[in-house]
């Protein structure tokens, strides 16, 4: 990528100012409320962590994407794209909000593994320390699962045991919101998701290729028989939050993407456009609906959006804030009226 990367950090607050953390929070409650405000009367008990576990994953998620973007803008948007992701919300498809614990801790978890002497020189000792570290969300994760079907503690089976990842719900990645509400979502919105290719970009050309360990891990636990309880189809949230972190770090780098970096923002507006001409085609046959529409609409904004941002990186026009209201404004009409539309559909 292009040099640009290490001056935006001067234009935009740091993602660590304990006003930022705490502005964080804030608006994630803030959405989840208001997503979550129209069923209330149907949410008592313990069944308002469907409220509160979206809450606590995207915080989690916030505090993880630090490691990685230094902007509060991206972070923000890298815990709210997680935390409030069709994956995470598809759980109240489970009469057990428990089951929601096992995306709410995968981000925690993995805070070890990013921060334990991060400014350290890499040795063999660290490398290994950060690799048990890594293992901490697979461990919680079986924990959870195994503790709630022991006799003691109900037993409650918090999920079906035979939900596995299939080939179907690779589909859920270009189009999220067509979900059935009788299993879970993979995938994040359509914005983000073209967001997270520009991150792809970034983590190859900087060779972070390690982080991709625990990813592949979990995408085989997908695919295997139940592990300790654990519902095959809970491993993805491990991939999901991997997105997450994709996309936000693909923001940051579009805001400070400079002529060097415009062929990986035309990459991604061409992706954009051809799921958005798709789409479009479906939408002029009469039986399609309301969520064909929104899709193609959503995947439009993407590529309008970088095609102006391309424009922009390739004549060398910094317009800092033009470039973060774009983006912002993409991101955030796409998260908050795509997941108006799940969480209508789940309750």
């Amino acid at each position: 990528m292009g040099k640009a990367p290490v001056n935006l950090s001067k234009r935009f607050p740091p993602a660590g100012v304990p006003l930022q953390i705490l502005s964080a929070l804030l608006l994630y409650i803030a959405l989840s409320v208001y997503l979550l405000r129209p069923y209330f009367d149907k949410i008592s008990g313990y069944y308002f962590l469907y409220v509160i576990n979206p809450v606590i994953a995207a915080w989690g998620t916030y505090f993880l994407s630090r490691r990685w973007m230094n902007n509060w803008t991206p972070s923000l948007l890298a815990g709210a794209i997680y935390g409030f992701s069709p994956f995470a919300l598809s759980f109240a498809s489970f009469q057990q909000p428990v089951a929601g614990f096992s995306f709410v801790i995968v981000p925690w978890l993995f805070l070890p593994s990013v921060y334990w002497h991060k400014n350290k020189p890499a040795d063999a000792f660290r490398f290994f320390v950060r690799t048990v570290f890594s293992l901490l969300p697979f461990a919680g994760i079986c924990l959870l699962f195994w503790a709630a079907a022991q006799k003691w503690a109900g037993p409650h089976f918090l999920m079906p045991k035979n939900l596995q990842l299939t080939p179907k719900h690779f589909c859920d990645l270009v189009f999220p919101l067509y979900q059935s509400g009788d299993y879970l979502t993979f995938g994040i919105y359509h914005v983000p998701l073209v967001l997270s290719i520009m991150g792809v970009f970034v983590l190859v050309s900087i060779q972070r290729i390690s982080v991709v360990f625990p990813i592949a891990a979990a995408m085989t636990l997908c695919f295997l028989n139940p592990i300790l309880q654990v519902s095959p189809i809970v491993w993805a949230a491990i991939p999901v939050l991997f997105l997450a972190i994709l996309a936000g770090l693909g923001f940051q780098s579009i805001l400070l993407a400079g002529k060097a970096d415009s062929k990986w923002i035309i990459a991604c507006a061409i992706v954009a456009s051809i799921a958005a001409a798709f789409f479009g085609g479906l939408v002029i046959r009469r039986f399609t609906g309301l969520v064909f529409e929104w899709t193609a609409l959503m995947y439009a904004v993407a590529a309008a959006g970088l095609w102006i941002l391309f424009f922009f990186a390739k004549t060398g026009l910094r317009w800092p804030w033009m470039r973060w209201i774009l983006l912002t404004a993409a991101t955030a009409i796409d998260l908050i009226f795509s997941a108006r539309y799940l969480v209508d559909k789940l309750f």
